[in-house]
């Protein structure tokens, strides 16, 4: 058991340090940081007004909130993790997580100007106003249910803020484009070190037969074989190691783009990622 709580220390430890770390107090950037530039962007709307901090600073709202996702994402795993659970639930978790943290890998991308960041922004909101209105109707329920988060309401703000309208049915702004939702996850897995995961993963969260196969051992042979999940620690470390990933590959852009200094912030995150390595080298099964 030793493994598993070990296991789980480490994904506690660590959702701990990054919960600090996005929380309202530390949510501040430095001063000369890429992050500082952009909020004193000199961008001006369609009426001539200048856009102010606040289109550039929900970017980073964003931001925020799916790195809290995939804080909530780890403690709920390492529940599992502590209870020595399967794998298939702990799997599916981590596939959400990724897909979280790929959200703030694509919008806090480096050296894009603020304008861009906010372009982005508005990709990702007119894609979930869509999803969502569809949600709404298929169950029947009053449109107001989102808040004003309508397609609608999306366009008619790029349009104040002065942007060119959407292309590609909606996917495409100023050169800007919307990854679909695999490619977003494939794209940070890949620079995370972490290839193949989120198709895996997908297998799983689809109940596909390879997924289940892989997971729920043979118990009985012959002509009558029983499955059933079982502890495997093994796929419990790989899909651990891709929830601590999640929550880092989000710091690690946020720390760039504060300016996060070394020692301070900065440093912590180093140090975590180091403690992650060293850790997981440690405990690999």
């Amino acid at each position: 058991m030793a493994f598993y709580d070990e296991l789980q220390t480490l994904l506690d430890e660590v959702a701990d340090r990054v919960d600090r770390w996005t929380s309202t107090a530390s949510w501040t950037f430095e001063p000369g940081s890429p992050t500082e530039a952009e909020v004193a962007n000199g961008e001006r709307c369609r009426d001539g007004s200048p856009w102010g901090e606040r289109p550039v600073l929900s970017v980073y709202q964003l931001a925020q909130m799916a790195t809290k996702y995939t804080i909530e994402m780890a403690r709920c795993i390492a529940l599992l993790v502590g209870a020595s659970r399967p794998a298939p639930g702990i799997e599916v978790l981590t596939r959400s997580s990724l897909e979280a943290a790929s959200v703030v890998w694509w919008l806090l991308e480096e050296e894009l100007s603020a304008r861009q960041r906010v372009c982005r922004m508005q990709l990702l909101r007119r894609n979930s106003a869509r999803e969502l209105s569809k949600s709404i109707a298929e169950v029947g329920a009053d449109p107001a249910m989102a808040g004003g988060e309508s397609v609608a309401n999306v366009e008619a703000y790029g349009h104040r803020l002065g942007l060119a309208p959407f292309g590609s049915k909606g996917e495409e702004m100023e050169g800007e484009r919307r990854p679909g939702y695999t490619a977003r996850v494939k794209s940070f897995t890949d620079e995370m070190g972490y290839q193949g995961s989120y198709s895996i993963y997908s297998g799983t969260a689809h109940a596909e037969l390879a997924g289940l196969w892989r997971l729920f051992p043979t118990l009985a042979s012959g002509s009558s074989p029983i499955y059933s999940p079982g502890p495997d620690p093994k796929a419990t470390y790989a899909a651990a190691h891709g929830a601590l990933k999640s929550m880092m590959g989000c710091m690690e852009r946020i720390a760039l783009l504060f300016g996060w200094p070394a020692p301070g912030r900065g440093e912590e995150v180093g140090q975590t990622i180091d403690l992650i390595n060293a850790e997981m080298d440690r405990l690999r099964p």
